[in-house]
C-alpha cells in the first residue's frame, strides 16, 4: 500500500545544514594552502604531452611495484643505469599523490551531493516562488507580478502540440 504523505508531500529543503561563515572561510584557506603547497611541483602538460605521457594503467603499476620489489630484495639485479634514489622518490611521490586523488575523489562526492541538494532546494523554491506570481498576478494588478511572470516565463518553453499545415 502506497502511503498517500509520501506521494502529496513536496520534498523541499533536502539541505537544512548550512556552511558556516567559519567553515567556508577555514575550506578557502585550506584549499589556498594545498594550491600553495603542489604550486611548485605543478606542471601543466598540454594534450598532447599527456597523451603522450599517458595514465600507466594496471600492468604498468604492478610492472613498477614488481622492479621496486626486485631492487629491494635483490640489489645486485638491478640496473646501475637507473637512478634508483629518483625511481623510490618518484615512487613515493605516485603513491602519496594516489591517496590524496583518492581523498579528493572521496571530498568530491561530498560537495557534489551538498551542490546538489541545494541546487534542487533552490529550483524548488524557485518555481514555488513563479507559481506564488502567477496566483497573485490573477487578482491584483499593477503590482509589478506580470512583469515578473513575463521575464520568468522565459524558462518554460511552450511544450503543447503544434499545428501543422499541410
Amino acid at each position: 500500500m502506497v502511503n498517500k504523505y509520501l506521494t502529496t508531500m513536496p520534498i523541499d529543503n533536502l539541505g537544512k545544514n548550512h556552511f558556516s561563515a567559519t567553515q567556508k572561510q577555514g575550506i578557502k584557506d585550506a584549499l589556498a594552502q594545498i594550491f600553495e603547497l603542489t604550486e611548485s611541483l605543478a606542471v601543466n602538460l598540454t594534450p598532447k604531452e599527456r597523451s603522450k605521457y599517458g595514465k600507466v594503467g594496471e600492468k604498468g603499476k604492478l610492472l613498477i611495484d614488481k622492479v621496486k620489489s626486485f631492487q629491494e630484495t635483490q640489489p645486485d639485479l638491478k640496473s646501475p643505469e637507473v637512478d634508483w634514489e629518483e625511481f623510490e622518490n618518484d615512487y613515493q611521490d605516485r603513491v602519496f599523490a594516489s591517496g590524496v586523488l583518492s581523498q579528493l575523489k572521496s571530498l568530491e562526492e561530498i560537495v557534489l551531493s551538498i551542490k546538489v541538494l541545494r541546487d534542487y532546494d533552490n529550483k524548488t523554491d524557485a518555481l514555488l516562488d513563479y507559481q506564488y506570481a502567477k496566483y497573485k498576478n490573477r487578482f491584483s494588478s499593477g503590482t509589478g507580478f506580470s512583469n515578473k511572470i513575463e521575464e520568468i516565463k522565459d524558462f518554460f518553453p511552450k511544450t503543447g502540440k503544434t499545428k501543422t499545415t499541410k
